[in-house]
């Protein structure tokens, strides 16, 4: 029963029942995730799971068995060349009617599969150190997990954009990224930032990946790559049959080893069938595919891999294609918007809290009145924040931009900004040497008086 046993060619599974002895090969899994068979002999290889390592990963296909099924260590698995099904398979089945006598020749073929604990994915939160997280990052435990980051995070996926505040050299900084965990080679699990990069390079090699006209095309329109590739692993030199997609929201290219992608075969109240599942597994994309959600709620999506969520996406191909040609034409995508223009929530502006009114009103477009904010000389102000559109960003005054220009405005802090931090005057406050306060247009007293005479507003 020799036969070639390489990478590269086309394998099939040949499986047995332990507990009935029903034996065949496999054409994909049922409803309770135990395999479902067709004789070697008379099967046609267009119905059965063909793997190969640059397709269909074997291992992608027991990782699902084995998270599917309740009881998989009831099948044992064989594996035969494609091309040989109906003969060698059908060699296979008659070993196995008796499979301790044939024990040796079934060694060759046989596939072991590994039983894992399904939330052994998850990192252990305990060996989170969050204060050393917030000292150098400004990474706070209770904020993650109140917009649901954390959760994301201790499942190995990354947070939304977030802001940090890390401190380098004594100073600090605030950035905008996404966050993931990660172990270190000591056994300690430390936070990594992706910071947003201003596109990405298809052009240089990708840990091994050299990518061609059609990946950048790929890449560029749904942000995935469109199939498996070999990428090498820094540190062993291995070679990994991986998805590769960009992170939509930081540009930064990023993959994922094709065995640690659990496919499921229903999404929402549809179900997939065995082709469509082996064909998001290939890391090509289902293209207007009718999804029913829970609700029942109707959709039209395509359907692909992602190597950023680690799973199956609705592809947002026209928001990422609309990216990329503002990116191709220079211009800079904003981070103060959502990945689909919407504006996106703050909590404080220029260090200071706002309310959940404020937030509420910024994330409406509505202008924001900060009553609560301090000049340069510490002197309390009121300052106008409104997101503007066409710049893409917030922008502040200290008038009032929802009155007309035909009302005369409000100039508490006009007047005030304007003498304490632009060092400009008027005949009323030229003699004043103090800085003024909120409301005030001439001096309080003579006491506050000067007879230098600074520029006129």
């Amino acid at each position: 029963m020799a036969q070639d046993q390489t990478n590269e060619k086309d394998q099939v599974l040949i499986a047995r029942n332990n507990e009935t002895g029903e034996t065949g090969a496999v054409k994909g899994l049922k409803q309770d995730g135990t395999p479902d068979m067709a004789p070697s002999k008379s099967a046609k290889l267009s119905d059965l799971v063909v793997f190969n390592i640059h397709k269909n990963p074997l291992e992608a296909f027991l990782s699902n068995f084995v998270r599917q099924c309740k009881n998989p260590s009831m099948f044992s698995f064989f594996k035969v060349d494609a091309d040989n099904v109906n003969s060698v398979g059908q060699v296979v089945e008659d070993a196995l009617k008796d499979p301790e006598a044939n024990k040796a020749m079934l060694s060759e073929a046989k596939v072991e599969v590994k039983a894992t604990n399904r939330n052994s994915h998850a990192i252990d939160e305990s060996r989170i150190d969050w204060q050393g997280l917030k000292d150098r990052w400004g990474i706070d435990r209770e904020t993650l997990e109140k917009s649901g980051d954390l959760k994301e995070m201790l499942y190995n996926r990354k947070s939304r954009l977030v802001t940090i505040t890390p401190t380098f050299a004594g100073e600090k900084y605030s950035l905008e990224a996404r966050l993931s965990f990660r172990e270190d080679a000591n056994g300690n699990i430390k936070v990594v930032p992706h910071f947003i990069r201003k596109e990405p390079n298809l052009d240089q090699e990708f840990n091994g990946v050299k990518f061609t006209d059609e990946d950048k095309q790929n890449l560029r329109t749904t942000g995935n790559l469109g199939r498996l590739a070999d990428v090498v692993d820094k540190e062993t030199g291995e070679v990994i049959p991986s998805f590769i997609s960009i992170d939509r929201q930081t540009n930064e290219i990023l993959s994922v080893p094709a065995k640690s992608v659990f496919v499921k075969d229903t999404i929402g109240q549809t179900k997939l069938d065995m082709g469509e599942i082996n064909t998001l597994k290939s890391g090509k994309a289902i293209p207007d595919k009718e999804i029913t959600d829970r609700n029942g709620k109707k959709y039209t999506v395509t359907l692909q891999v992602s190597a950023d969520r680690r799973d199956v996406e609705f592809v947002p191909s026209y928001a990422y294609q609309k990216q990329a040609q503002s990116e191709s034409n220079g211009q800079k995508k904003s981070t103060w918007l959502t990945q689909d223009g919407k504006i996106k929530p703050i909590t404080k502006w220029a260090g200071v809290p706002m309310t959940e009114k404020q937030q509420a009103d910024y994330v409406a477009g509505k202008t924001v009145v900060l009553d609560n904010m301090v000049d340069k000389d510490g002197k309390p102000c009121t300052v106008y924040l409104t997101f503007n559109m066409n710049k893409q960003r917030p922008t502040t005054s200290f008038k009032d931009p929802r009155q007309a220009e035909s009302i005369t405005p409000a100039n508490e802090s006009r007047t005030q900004m304007a003498v304490n931090n632009d060092g400009k005057t008027d005949e009323a406050t030229k003699k004043i040497k103090e800085p003024l306060d909120r409301g005030q247009t001439g001096p309080k007293n003579e006491s506050q008086q000067k007879k230098s005479k600074g520029r006129k507003m």
